[in-house]
């Protein structure tokens, strides 16, 4: 099977990646013809290979790939219409991956600033952003004992390390204690 990924695909379990520069067509068409060492099939990976030197090559040699029972699955960034027709033509597939931004939920930045500033109306904003972004408040507790330790305030830190360790002896929630220690600040 022969699949030929454009943008960036997840990668696939127990895939092989290997280099398309040191690995020549004709080591390509061996391993396409013979069968796995203990059965099973192989999933091999190239990145770039189409963008190449050796575009050619994997070119004349789609039609034997798809023939084959292992997958081999090559991504690129870019796929012109003529490597889309040699591919399509011989058999294999042409997967267009769309490629999703991750946005950012909070800042962490204005957190750690406003825990610095001492401002209790932005530390809790912050707090109640992050919190709905779907943020840990473990990592929330961890950033702020970062930033209390970064302004050498013991006692804040110290604040902030029991606040973390009451929550999980069972004193409270620890969203509900970060509020309150946002509040009182």
């Amino acid at each position: 099977m022969l699949i030929v990924a454009v943008g960036k695909a997840k990668r696939r379990k127990g895939a092989e990646e290997l280099q398309w520069e040191t690995v020549s067509a004709q080591e390509l068409l061996a391993i396409a013809s013979t069968p796995a060492l203990f059965g099973g099939l192989r999933t091999l990976v190239f990145t770039g290979a189409l963008a190449g030197e050796n575009a050619e090559e994997f070119l004349d040699i789609a039609k034997d790939l798809t023939s084959s029972p292992h997958t081999f699955v090559f991504e690129e960034e870019k796929l012109l219409k003529r490597e889309t027709e040699i591919v399509t033509k011989a058999g294999g597939k042409v997967e267009k991956v769309e490629s999703t931004k991750k946005e950012w939920g909070f800042d962490p930045f204005g957190l750690s600033f406003a825990l610095g500033a001492r401002d209790k109306k932005k530390l809790w904003l912050g707090l109640t952003q992050a919190l709905r972004a779907g943020e840990k408040p473990e990592t929330i507790t961890g950033l702020l004992a970062w930033k209390a330790r970064q302004m050498k305030d013991a006692n804040l830190s110290r604040q902030i390390v029991w606040m973390y360790h009451d929550s999980h002896r069972g004193a409270g929630d620890l969203e509900l204690l970060l509020e309150r220690f946002a509040l009182k600040l």
